[in-house]
């Protein structure tokens, strides 16, 4: 009977161990996914943008500078991670997709005629971010084209393609560009963004950088994934009862 009892008392340690270590990582670096709107005049938004398997819940960051502490993922949960940006202003604007479902996040928008910066802090450090940034402006912005770059983006910069205005649906290289950046040892990832002289429409000659909102994730590999914790549990799990085992043989 005793020896169940360790047993058991074993089992509950570890198991418990292994459902700390499975939480851990969603929360750690402030979050496995955070979402980011640039909102004024919209209602917040929630949901999925370009990539469907990407959504939840959105920060609403309602100031053309400004820092914001305790973003939340996109499961709603409180993180440690902010956001510090900076731009000329605010604004919306109808353009194609007035009448999707993703209007809220993609006819208001950060808006910049010159070099801006937008940085994350408290991330995890040393470790890679896949980042997908929005870039639909007014229905008057025909041409507008966005470049973001840095030197913690790998690879330099990204430039959109020329804009158009009305397009209805996500168009990868046009309205949202994808890219991959790193943080440094102190889990801060900066980003860069500005705008290429434009052409076409009201617009013609007129340079503005637009961005409607920001997805940042954890890239696979930078931490062990969930399941790998789980696997390590039952590991430990098993480890223990052979080793009590053991040591009841030798008594």
């Amino acid at each position: 009977m005793t020896f169940f009892i360790g047993r058991r008392k074993i089992a509950e340690a570890v198991i418990a161990f292994a459902l700390v270590l499975l939480i851990g990582p969603v929360q750690a670096g402030g979050a496995e996914l955070i979402n980011i709107q640039f909102q004024t005049g919209v209602p917040d938004f929630s949901g999925t943008a370009a990539n469907p398997l990407l959504g939840g819940m959105w920060n609403q960051l309602t100031a053309a500078s400004g820092t914001s502490s305790s973003l939340v993922n996109s499961a709603g949960v409180q993180t440690n991670t902010s956001i510090s940006w900076t731009g000329d202003g605010l604004f919306s604007s109808g353009n194609g997709f007035s009448k999707q479902p993703e209007s809220a996040l993609m006819t208001s928008y950060l808006y910049s005629h010159g070099l801006q910066t937008i940085t994350f802090s408290k991330l995890q450090e040393n470790s890679t971010y896949n980042i997908y940034i929005y870039t639909q402006g007014a229905g008057d912005g025909k041409g507008r084209i966005l470049t973001v770059g840095g030197t913690q983006i790998n690879g330099g910069t990204e430039t959109s393609k020329p804009m158009d205005p009305w397009a209805t649906t996500f168009i990868s290289g046009q309205n949202y560009l994808t890219l991959t950046g790193a943080t440094n040892s102190n889990g801060v990832l900066s980003i860069t963004y500005s705008a290429i002289g434009t052409s076409g429409g009201r617009e013609t000659g007129f340079s503005e950088a637009d961005i409607n909102g920001i997805q940042l994730m954890q890239a696979s590999g930078s931490v062990p994934e969930p399941s790998t914790y789980v696997l390590m549990g039952i590991g430990g799990l098993l480890c223990a009862f052979k080793l009590k085992r053991f040591s009841k043989s030798e008594c």
